[in-house]
Formats: structure tokens, sequence, C-alpha cells
């Protein structure tokens, strides 16, 4: 399950927004690249 943000209508930057990992497949299995900072301190629309 990916975490998601709703901004509502009719509000600035109004809609669904996902957290998305960036996975680089390799011969022994992946590289998450995303680099992203995620959880409840870094979902801040300001």
């Amino acid at each position: 399950m990916e975490p998601m943000l709703t901004i509502p209508q009719a509000k600035p930057g109004a809609g669904g927004y996902r957290e998305h990992d960036i996975l680089i497949i390799t011969e022994t299995g992946n590289e998450n690249i995303t680099s992203y900072p995620y959880g409840p301190a870094f979902n801040i629309i300001g």
C-alpha cells in the first residue's frame, strides 16, 4: 500500500499525491534510488 495525500477541490494544488519508489533492477536484486524522505514529518504542504 502506498501512502497518499489528498488536497480537496478548490484548494491550491488540489488532487491526490502518492509516494513512489524508483527501483533500478540489477543482476542481484534492485537498488532504490528514490532518496526522498518519507513519513509524517515530511507530509507537509506549505
